[in-house]
């Protein structure tokens, strides 16, 4: 596997623990009634998801470099 892949794989992974971290604090905020972990959990999920957006844009910027490169090769 290529290393430019995994690096996209680990950072959509580490995104994807940080939204289902604010879904959990969420969760436990409306249970116990609780607005100091209620209020963390709804911050965690957006910034979950941005950080998921910009390691997949990373990931196809780095992949189109990479085809500019074996294109301007083969002329």
């Amino acid at each position: 596997m290529p290393k430019f892949s995994l690096t996209g794989i680990i950072g959509r992974l580490l995104a994807s623990a940080v939204v289902v971290a604010g879904f959990y604090l969420l969760w436990l905020g409306f249970v116990e009634a609780n607005a100091l972990k209620a209020v963390p959990g709804a911050i965690l999920i957006p910034v979950g998801l941005y950080l998921m957006v910009s390691s997949r844009r990373s990931q196809i910027r780095d992949e189109s470099r990479r085809n500019a490169e074996v294109d301007s090769d083969n002329e």
